[in-house]
């Protein structure tokens, strides 16, 4: 996809990967950037580094609750459509760790994340006059294997890798024309684990698990805006992306289903 002259939003955009994105898409030639966040205000600093990756480029902010359905999809159809006009790619990156209240953790990071790509998705559909595009929503490489000791994390990135991948076929993008990708960063260097409460399932995982912390080297948050890039350049529908080490690759998981098949069942 050539990103010159697109828009994108990005919600979850001031956390360190989310700010990150918002720069590699702007460095990369998106003339108008949304970006969406709990947190109301963006220190003037980080406007200013967000602005010169791309000075040419209108920036926009508002604050955005993932976890109010109604609230957000307001905001999506009105204020971000009215500026945009179109969402050619939206990111998802909103996520926290909280093993202690699953129930915030499941509504941030699952559900918060699939009724913000079901709303992109009526929007950017070419059934309601959309022009298509890309949802890519980041998950973890908590969500394509077990990460001890964070159990409700896991969860949740599975759920999100298997909801992605479930829209990324072929039918739905012949359908609405637009394509879905997943990206599962590695242990990065973010606040999300650092400064989090409650990061482990029971206390007594604490020790264990913040030593276990202490041997996983962490890789700076531009590796995970690079590595949407290259997959908004190269990624078929369907894709999965992990960027761990500063490596970036695609991986292949099995699908018993068979895209010919798919393809032929009216939807």
């Amino acid at each position: 996809m050539a990103l010159k002259h697109k828009t994108a939003v990005v919600l979850g955009g001031h956390g360190g990967i989310g700010t990150e994105i918002g720069k590699h898409l702007l460095k990369n030639g998106i003339s108008k950037l949304f970006i969406l966040d709990i947190v109301p205000i963006l220190d003037s600093e980080k406007r200013a580094e967000m602005q010169a990756c791309n000075i040419d480029a209108i920036i926009f902010y508002e604050q955005c609750d993932i976890t109010k359905k109604e609230q957000m999809s307001k905001l999506l159809r009105s204020k971000v459509v009215e500026k945009l006009n179109f969402i050619d790619v939206f990111v998802n990156s909103a996520g926290i760790v909280n093993e202690q209240n699953p129930e915030a953790v499941v509504a941030i990071n699952l559900v918060g994340a699939i009724n913000s790509s079901l709303i992109a998705l009526d929007l950017m559909s070419l059934d309601n006059s959309g022009l298509g595009g890309y949802i890519i929503n980041v998950a973890s490489i908590a969500g394509l294997e077990p990460f001890p000791y964070c159990s409700v994390y896991t969860a949740t990135k599975h759920g999100i890798v298997g909801f992605t991948r479930s829209l990324g076929i072929d039918t739905v993008l012949v359908k609405t024309g637009v394509k879905f990708i997943t990206i599962c960063p590695g242990a990065t260097e973010t606040s999300l684990f650092q400064k989090s409460r409650n990061v482990y399932l029971f206390p007594w995982m604490e020790e264990p698990g913040r030593k276990l912390m202490r041997q996983i080297p962490l890789q700076n948050p531009g590796i995970v805006g690079e590595c949407v890039i290259r997959a908004l350049v190269e990624g078929e529908t369907g894709s999965v992306w992990i960027c761990v080490g500063g490596r970036i690759e695609r991986v292949t998981s099995p699908s018993m289903w068979n895209e010919k098949m798919l393809l032929n069942i009216e939807p």
